[in-house]
């Protein structure tokens, strides 16, 4: 299969040759030989032919206004394989369909839409040998993105969306499929493309049900009332139109509530309203305001990218490690899991937008008590420095201490300064707080070495974490439950209680290393299934389903 590659290279490059051959010719044509003259003018014509013979090869597998992306490789392995029928099994070509329309439907890729509609098209006019070139180009396609996904779909799937030029996959992909033995050998192939979880497949699950329930009903006028309880309701119909649309009611449910008084707010659709704002991440009061009209405007072809966005995005999380901490971001949770199931939870605090929380893998290793805090260089400047330049005392009141670097031991005392002469920007030390109830770290630290610096801690400010919306640090993650995460860690390592006790009441710093490291994920899903099977949707805290989106495409995808 190598060969076809450097035939599809070869190809490409003829008309580059060409010119170059051309380009020589023209300036070296008074300095070479008559017989060296010769043979790069027969080189030439050869190149010439063989280019126009390539260019004109292609339109005969042409697909309307669809234009293949690997034209001379798709036209290798057709030429150099006698069993010119790859999809001509329906079960191969639904797996297929059922892989690709994901990307379609999630909008990262600007033309594999057109793909899924042209195999669509091919089958339903009977055009096979149309339907084997298009699924074949789609398929390296497909093939090139899954073999890139680890190292670049952070970057595919927050924002900067699939180039369609993103190279050829390897001689292996190629040849596993295209080489394989049998129609059931290419469809495993095809099978083991997608992750293996149960919430892969429920979300996919949930996607399609929803599609099926909601295709013949997706307009309606948007919801701009307000309601509560004891309060008559405006825009009845069109809010229960856009209940229907969000698949909170079914047809008879609506049929039902139409029948009740036109503009009765009633307690059971109330109680629908509240299971809305359960599902979206909202306070679960019954009254239709700002956020609930918002999530209940969303259009059906939106749910269906967002669906589809976090499907793609699971492939990103190999969540099937034994032991694994799970931190989803816009959901501001952190589950800890054993053997496939969650055994403990606790509400989290992220990043604010200027300061956002990374996505990263890392091992969680070991438990920090009484932790001091080295402060960043953008906190210092940006937050601390300020303060202590209008108020001799802040550092002193905060329990900072001034020191040369990280390493020393030798602290600064703040009356040796020339505080006059000092700003945020040429402020020379380094600022680290002392252990403490005031820390802003609290009284525990997880450690989880990674490039960016980012670890899980307590915090003193317990307060932040009863409201909904919690984006308030500059990066690293604060635990609601730290103290009970670590009683729990330290006792599936084998320590005591009284281990426990003996760290927590010591005032200086300690550390306790873990018996086995803990894989942790920080993720960003903003929609997945819940454990009762609903579809949960989250604000977009970080932008970056609104960067996913084309900026060009006009028109909404559909299925066929």
């Amino acid at each position: 299969m190598g060969a076809y590659i450097s035939s599809h290279i070869f190809l490409s490059n003829t008309y580059s040759s060409t010119i170059l051959i051309i380009n020589l010719l023209c300036r070296q044509s008074m300095k070479i030989n008559r017989p060296l003259k010769f043979f790069l003018y027969f080189t030439i014509i050869c190149l010439i032919g063989l280019f126009a013979a390539y260019s004109s090869a292609l339109p005969i597998h042409n697909t309307d206004d669809l234009q293949l992306k690997y034209p001379a490789l798709v036209e290798s392995i057709y030429q150099n394989h006698s069993d010119n029928n790859y999809w001509q099994e329906e079960s191969l070509r639904n797996e297929f369909e059922k892989q690709i329309i994901l990307i379609a439907l999630a909008d990262v890729s600007d033309d594999l839409s057109d793909c899924y509609q042209a195999l669509k098209q091919a089958t339903k006019q009977k055009d096979w040998q149309r339907y084997e070139r298009v699924a074949s180009d789609s398929l390296l396609f497909y093939m090139s993105y899954t073999e890139q996904i680890a190292s670049k779909g952070i970057s595919w799937l927050f924002g900067e969306r699939i180039e369609n030029n993103i190279g050829a996959p390897s001689n292996k992909s190629i040849d596993a499929f295209f080489n394989a033995s049998s129609t059931q050998a290419r469809l495993e192939y095809l099978q083991a493309l997608l992750p293996r979880s149960a919430q892969h497949t429920r979300l996919y699950q949930n996607l399609f049900d929803f599609y099926l329930n909601s295709k013949n009903i997706s307009r309606s006028p948007k919801f701009t009332a307000f309601a509560k309880q004891d309060k008559k309701l405006q825009q009845k119909d069109f809010l229960l139109a856009r209940l229907q649309i969000s698949g909170d009611i079914s047809l008879q449910m609506k049929l039902y509530f139409e029948s009740q008084e036109k503009e009765l707010y009633s307690q059971e659709l109330q109680e629908v309203i509240q299971l809305f704002q359960v599902r979206h991440g909202l306070k679960p009061d019954g009254i239709i305001g700002k956020n609930t009209r918002y999530w209940l405007n969303i259009s059906y072809h939106e749910r269906l990218r967002l669906m589809a966005l976090n499907i793609l995005r699971l492939q990103l999380w190999a969540i099937n490690k034994p032991r694994m901490v799970l931190v989803n971001i816009p959901n501001y949770t952190m589950e800890y899991w054993e053997d496939g199931q969650k055994v403990f939870e606790s509400k989290v605090i992220v990043g604010r937008s200027e300061r956002k929380t990374p996505l990263f893998t890392s091992k969680l290793d070991s438990i920090v008590f009484n932790p001091a805090w080295n402060v960043p260089i953008t906190i210092m400047r940006e937050d601390i420095l300020p303060k202590a330049l209008s108020d001799s005392d802040y550092l002193n009141q905060h329990q900072y201490e001034i020191i040369p670097s990280w390493r020393s031991k030798e602290v600064i005392d703040p009356n040796q300064i020339e505080w006059e002469s000092i700003t945020a920007e040429n402020f020379p030390y380094k600022l680290r707080q002392k252990p403490g109830h005031a820390n802003a770290l609290g009284l525990y630290k997880f450690n989880t070495p990674n490039k960016y610096a980012i670890y899980l801690h307590d915090t003193p400010a317990k307060y932040l974490f009863e409201n909904r919306n919690r984006t308030y640090s500059s990066g690293c993650i604060r635990v609601q439950k730290a103290e009970q995460f670590v009683q729990l860690l330290m006792d599936k390592s084998g320590f005591s209680s009284q281990d426990y006790d003996r760290h927590h009441k010591e005032q200086k710093t300690s550390v306790v290393g873990l018996k086995k490291r803990i894989t942790l994920y920080t993720m960003y899903q903003t929609v997945w299934v819940d454990e009762s099977g609903f579809t949960q949707f989250r604000k977009d805290i970080y932008d970056y389903d609104k960067l996913s989106k084309s900026k060009i495409k006009t028109k909404y995808f559909h299925f066929q």
